[in-house]
């Protein structure tokens, strides 16, 4: 819908104008008036006309100020003059601000409607070209992604290539050598896929505004990577590796910025042999899991030997399981990695199965000294062998390792140092059993816990409570003390840490199922 202004400070002209002016017929869908510059400004705020029809002589703000700040804020504004005067110095400032026409007072309709109908044709092919530029923006990744996949498949018609790069707004210098890259972006604690569309969108509109010697095709590949084919005179392919500090310089300006792991393939003389660069770059994609994230290497490297996984790897891990010290373990663990990590000819999945090995060894030593995994174990096992497989490189893998070995050797440790806590309060209380003011408080107090956890603790390891301990204890050795024919009752209780005879003769039965005495008589030598 075509939208016009008029603007008119003659009030006569301007009412016969919008009145006689034929403007559905014309193609205008809105028209607005104003009486001079100040009030067209405005409007044209506004309405945002299309065309903007103004006298040029008019009160507080002429028209040609007034039309050159519409076209500052709307460029593609079609402007068409009215005035009374055929002052030369009004017509170079009408040819300045390149208006569609100028027409002079008395006013012809009928010209004013043909100069109209050319400023709404202009219009039309302004949109259609912004429609045209618009399509073909939105098809431009399209574009660029068909190409790249050509080039890299194998042999492609050099004019239908042509045609192709022009549609994509790229242009390869005659006599250019070419280099595939594949970027890998993906942020320090995640995926490679845990980079966004919009993320990678943003790294391949640089690359193709970026320059430094280089002409950038690049496409998205898989929703996780960006295939780039990088266009170059042949002498300039080391500095390629300039390019990859602005490009990061740039993504920090978007937090949380990516890293982006850059694989340079070989350089080819011509386009049929960019599928060999890139079948290099891609066949180094696995040897990536070595290097840390934001990192540049060249695929022509060549991987270094193996590392030996022996069993006598694992002899030496499984003894340490048997002492499993935390900082013994975490530090093997890290010392494997170090010395590993430099072996890039190690298939990745060994080292992923070593460290899952590792992990399932620990926990396994775990459930042997008595750890309880919950229920759900054997869903954590699958868990960490989900996330273990598909872990980008080796340091997430062995922090992830690290982690988890870290939270079961703090489980063991911690149900060891329970263990110990119950085995120090019983002998506490075998050594102590005739203090007639034994209590939970001072028992916790000599383990370093508080009374509440220690009462649950020692239930959970014993299934008797500490009153129930210490009173078996206190029995049998009342018992000890009842075989001797001189001992009295009450020299007993007092001795087995009871303050009145009766309740420790209760207390006896209880437990024993005979009072004292006839304990004595039973068992009178």
């Amino acid at each position: 819908m075509i939208k016009l202004l008029l603007v008119e400070d003659e009030t006569a002209t301007r009412q016969g104008l919008m009145k006689h002016i034929k403007w559905h017929e014309l193609g205008i869908g809105v028209v607005e008036e104003a009486k001079d510059g100040i009030e067209g400004l405005e409007a044209a705020r506004r309405l945002r006309p299309d065309i903007v029809v103004s006298d040029i002589r008019m009160p507080g703000m002429n028209g040609i100020d007034f039309t050159a700040s519409v076209r500052e804020r709307f460029p593609a504004c079609k402007i068409i003059y009215l005035s009374g005067h055929s002052d030369k110095e009004y017509l170079k400032a009408a040819i300045r601000i390149n208006a569609v026409s100028y027409v002079e007072k008395p006013i012809n309709l009928d010209e004013l409607q043909e100069v109209i109908a050319k400023a709404v044709q202009l219009c039309l092919e302004h949109l259609k070209a912004d429609h045209l530029n618009l399509a073909l923006s939105e098809s431009l990744p399209f574009i660029r992604q068909t190409i790249v996949s050509g080039l890299i498949r194998g042999p492609i018609d050099d004019d239908e290539l042509q045609r192709s790069l022009q549609l994509a707004r790229v242009s390869f210098a005659p006599g250019s050598s070419y280099t595939v890259s594949i970027l890998v972006p993906a942020h320090e604690d995640g995926e490679p896929n845990a980079i966004d569309l919009r993320g990678l969108n943003r790294i391949v509109d640089y690359l193709h505004r970026a320059s430094n010697g280089f002409t950038h095709l690049a496409a998205i590949q898989d929703s996780a990577r960006i295939v780039v084919i990088s266009a170059h005179r042949p002498e300039r392919r080391h500095e390629l590796a300039a390019v990859y500090p602005l490009l990061a310089e740039h993504l920090s300006q978007y937090p949380p910025s990516p890293k982006v792991s850059w694989i340079v393939g070989m350089t080819s003389p011509g386009w049929p042999g960019i599928r060999a660069s890139y079948e290099t770059a891609a066949g180094f994609l696995s040897r990536l899991f070595y290097y840390d994230f934001g990192t540049m290497v060249d695929a022509a490297d060549k991987p270094t030997a193996a590392y030996p996984i022996t069993p006598e790897l694992f002899h030496a891990y499984e003894k340490l399981l048997q002492e499993p010290n935390k900082g013994a373990i975490l530090s093997f663990a890290e010392q494997l990695y170090q010395a590993m990590r430099t072996k890039t000819g190690t298939p990745v999945d060994d080292v992923r199965s070593l460290f899952y090995r590792m992990l399932r060894l620990l926990a396994e030593q775990g459930e042997k000294r008595g750890l309880h995994l919950s229920p759900s174990g054997a869903g954590q096992v699958e868990y960490d062998w989900a996330v273990m497989s598909k872990i980008s490189t080796f340091k997430q893998l062995k922090d992830y390792f690290l982690r988890r070995a870290a939270v079961l050797l703090d489980r063991i440790a911690n149900l060891e140092s329970n263990c110990r806590a119950v085995l120090d309060v019983k002998k506490y209380i075998r050594g102590n059993y005739s203090d007639k003011e034994i209590t939970v408080n001072m028992l916790a107090d000599h383990v370093h816990l508080t009374p509440t956890y220690l009462s649950s603790l020692f239930r959970k390891e014993t299934g008797k409570t500490i009153s129930e301990y210490i009173a078996e204890v206190r029995i049998a050795r009342s018992a000890d003390l009842l075989m001797e024919p001189q001992s009295k009752l009450y020299e007993v209780a007092d001795l087995s840490g009871y303050n009145d005879a009766n309740y420790f003769a209760k207390a006896f039965k209880k437990i024993t199922g005979m009072t004292p005495t006839q304990f004595r008589r039973k068992h009178k030598p």
